[in-house]
């Protein structure tokens, strides 16, 4: 039996709260991208703007969808969480996009690899692509 992790619960109701975060965060990232030249030294912290946009979009539907979130440290874990809670929902597309962006959070974050903001703008595309298969689930989520 595969291990389930740590869940926080959450009142579904607060899943909006989550999205308008993430919504918030994805427009942040744009912004800063739009005033970028490719030297400008802040790729680092465009991309983890948007690694966490997804992070909060990700909360957004296990919330609406299942009244939790992943409670672990380790965000790979959340996408065990958001398989679990949507089911046949879950687009294997936008789980392996949702890995694939998890992975780069302590490459991005901790582990000294420097961002351009090439590297932070692919990275906002991908975080736009996940966003558009999330937002049409959180238009009306149905648990169950």
């Amino acid at each position: 039996m595969a291990r389930r992790g740590k869940r926080t619960r959450e009142d579904p109701s607060r899943a909006g709260r989550y999205q308008r975060v993430g919504a918030a965060l994805l427009r942040s990232a744009q912004d800063m991208l739009d005033i970028a030249d490719e030297r400008a030294t802040y790729g680092n912290a465009v991309a983890i703007i948007a690694i966490h946009a997804v992070i909060a979009y990700t909360d957004a539907l296990t919330v609406a969808y299942g009244g939790v979130k992943s409670g672990e440290g380790e965000h790979l874990r959340a996408v065990d969480v958001l398989k679990d809670v949507l089911g046949t929902r879950a687009d294997a597309g936008a789980v392996r996009l949702l890995t694939r962006v998890l992975q780069k959070k302590d490459a991005v974050s901790y582990q000294g690899e420097y961002y351009t903001v090439a590297d932070a703008r692919t990275l906002v595309e991908q975080t736009r692509e996940y966003v558009s298969w999330a937002e049409p689930l959180l238009v009306r989520p149905t648990r169950g």
